[in-house]
């Protein structure tokens, strides 16, 4: 939809190096083995599960800030047709006002949505 772009930083897990040592001995911890479905002890040289063995991690509310304003798309159009359907089907006598305040709504964020994704030049 939009050009969005990552800030990673080095992993504070792994310490950059993408290889998990954070266990006795240098070996991976629990969460990394329990993330790669791995099990044993002592386990040398599995990928962290932090930032998935790149060394690099992107921090949780960079991702959270990404994804906010399609999520809150998303439930307003999900909330706005819910509205109108129940509307519709209890035969509301303002099933009319629900419906002229949900349509341009729903139009405008689905306009936003589709129209910044046929602006994109591949």
């Amino acid at each position: 939809m939009h050009e969005v772009k990552s800030n990673l930083y080095p992993c504070a897990h792994c310490g950059g190096t993408g290889t998990c040592k954070n266990g006795s001995d240098n070996s991976s911890c629990a969460v990394c083995q329990k993330e790669q479905e791995v099990k044993g002890k002592g386990l040398i040289g599995l990928p962290c599960s932090v930032c998935g063995g790149i060394g690099q991690a992107e921090p949780r509310t960079e991702r959270l800030n990404k994804r906010m304003p399609a999520l809150l798309g998303f439930v307003v159009i999900f909330l706005l047709l819910l509205g109108v359907f129940s509307a519709a089907v209890f035969k509301s006598p303002y099933f009319s006002e629900v419906l002229a305040f949900s349509g341009p709504l729903i139009g405008t964020v689905l306009g936003f949505y589709y129209s910044a994704r046929g602006k994109q030049v591949t």
